[in-house]
């Protein structure tokens, strides 16, 4: 696992970031809410390179992965999946070069298009002092996608009943 490399590696303490309150900050903070807006693979493809440093990390649910080509190649790959996925982001949180994005996202499978999904969910950002995210850390409950599956979605919804 290469979280506690890169929770290191990334510390704001250790390296440059943005100044709070700055423009750049803002900036820095806008274009993370405008490139998660729409999740698809139009968007993905033409944006990412803009928000996301060359050795940035990115870790959710279901994967880990480091670089921009492996964060590209993982988020086109889920874009392909998806029928439609948005997320309404409800509130930023700052502390000394570490930031917490509150969002919801609404999400429809391909398989399950008539279904919408929504999850709310947390991000953990650090921006380097470009404005580029270096490091990326969401939270959210993932078996909300696995219970649509056929196989394991039966047995997650089952555990969920037993407790």
């Amino acid at each position: 696992m290469e979280y506690d490399k890169y929770i290191e590696k990334t510390s704001p303490v250790k390296n440059e970031t943005l100044v709070q309150g700055s423009k750049e900050e803002q900036k820095a903070i806008d274009d993370f809410k405008n490139f998660y807006k729409v999740f698809s693979y139009e968007v993905i493809d033409k944006n990412i390179e803009k928000i996301y440093s060359r050795n940035a990390y990115f870790r959710d649910g279901y994967k880990e992965v480091t670089g921009i080509k492996d964060i590209k190649d993982y988020f086109l790959k889920s874009a392909k999946t998806v029928h439609e996925c948005r997320f309404d982001i409800h509130d930023v949180a700052v502390d000394k070069g570490e930031y917490y994005v509150r969002w919801t996202m609404y999400l429809r499978l391909e398989r399950k298009k008539d279904e919408l999904i929504k999850a709310p969910g947390m991000s953990h950002l650090r921006f380097d002092e470009k404005g580029m995210l270096v490091f990326h850390q969401d939270y959210w409950d993932s078996s909300l996608v696995f219970e649509r599956l056929p196989v394991i979605g039966f047995v997650l919804r089952w555990i969920k009943g037993r407790f």
